[in-house]
């Protein structure tokens, strides 16, 4: 998830300056792009040969905060990062899943508050899944487990929790994001009726208001290919959910058209880029199973079986997750071979709030991208072995 784009202040002014001298042009629009209006729905289609320019990441990032041998208490030794964020302040929040609280570091990374901890009681989280800033100096974090949102001021002082809201015949939901506005959505899948006659799983996208009220439902939106087994085809194309601004995009990743709804469910744009999926090899099945089989040495039972008859796609998605960057833009990652040993460098296709291919960007194999601004890249960075960081990168546009 990554929060709703708020208005940020600019980096200090020492990084403000070095950005600025790294940026020779201002963002040129691919010229290939094509913008046209339909009934008040805005189209942009990119052909295949189409590129943004290309992007980097500034190298030393702007700010890092974490250690790999500190005192167990200190509070930038993070057990596992399940989020990090740039407030509107400048502040950096960032939720450790392991220890199960929040903290709140300044621009240069020192340490100011830390609030949460394991329980269920208020303020409290059994399962730290996400955080994000919403209006009224508020930053909300949501406990799957527990089925609820719980609001606290930037200080860290627990303001109020709400539950999450279920679909009665659907599975537990899964947060997709916030909008402006501070509307939580959700997806979920509904519950096959049977394995032998459902072959496909079917998402649900609704909008929660602050008090735990669902407002609407979005739509019913196709997921995964289901196989024989009941399980989702190997290299297969899924649903692929973002939310921000005051969009919630949803797109397939079997073919590249990613549409963003507002929160009634009406149509408000559509990006299109012809973009050709490749074909799955026979040699990247036989990796697949090899590595599944290796994974499930030692264990059996009828769950072993069903994952050891996983069926395959004949062809690879056409893209990866999508994130709401500042600004309104649009990330999208390209796809990337998950049962590889060594998947290679992230890169994402990124569009602007009017849906032209604006850039492309390549990001390490090791970096994990949580937030998302008009000039700087936030995210969590795993040394060889696991140790969490947190890092900000400038943005740089050649």
């Amino acid at each position: 998830m990554t929060q709703s784009p708020m208005t940020r202040p600019p980096l200090p002014a020492a990084a403000a300056l070095l950005l600025l001298a790294s940026c020779t042009a201002a963002d040129n629009p691919s010229p290939t792009t094509v913008l046209r209006d339909s009934a008040g729905v805005l189209i942009a289609e990119t052909p295949p040969e189409a590129s943004g320019q290309e992007w980097q990441l500034q190298q030393p990032p702007v700010i890092e905060i974490g250690q790999t041998d500190g005192a167990e208490n200190a509070p930038d030794l993070f057990g596992s990062i399940s989020q990090a964020i740039r407030l509107s302040g400048g502040n950096i929040a960032v939720a450790d899943g392991l220890a199960r609280e929040i903290r709140i570091f300044d621009p240069a990374g020192s340490h100011l508050v830390t609030f949460g901890r394991p329980g269920e009681g208020p303020g409290e989280f059994v399962n730290l899944a996400s955080i994000a800033e919403l209006p009224a100096d508020t930053i909300s974090a949501i406990d799957n487990l527990n089925g609820r949102a719980s609001l606290f001021t930037s200080a860290g002082a627990f303001v109020r929790s709400f539950p999450i809201p279920r679909i009665p015949g659907a599975s537990a939901p899964n947060v997709v994001g916030w909008l402006e506005d501070g509307t939580l959505l959700l997806q979920t899948r509904s519950r096959p009726v049977s394995r032998d006659t459902r072959d496909q799983a079917t998402h649900f996208l609704y909008a929660v208001d602050r008090h735990g009220e669902i407002i609407d439902t979005l739509g019913e939106f196709p997921g995964s290919r289901l196989g024989r087994n009941g399980l989702a085809f190997g290299f297969g194309a899924r649903a692929r959910f973002a939310a921000g601004g005051d969009l919630a995009w949803v797109g397939h990743s079997s073919g590249f058209e990613l549409v963003g709804h507002d929160r009634t469910g009406s149509v408000r744009r559509i990006v299109r880029l012809d973009r050709t999926p490749k074909a799955v090899t026979q040699e990247e099945i036989a990796e697949a199973r090899a590595r599944a089989e290796q994974s499930l040495v030692g264990m059996s039972g009828p769950a072993v079986e069903r994952i050891l008859e996983t069926e395959f796609a004949s062809a690879h998605p056409v893209h990866g997750m999508l994130m709401s960057g500042g600004t309104g833009s649009l990330w999208v990652e390209r796809h990337r071979n998950d049962f590889a040993e060594n998947p290679g460098p992230g890169e994402w296709d990124i569009f602007d709030a009017e849906g032209t291919l604006t850039g492309h960007l390549t990001v390490p194999n090791e970096l994990r991208i949580t937030d998302i601004g008009p000039e700087f890249v936030l995210g969590v960075h795993s040394d060889p072995l696991g140790v969490p960081t947190v890092r900000m990168y400038r943005l740089i546009r050649n």
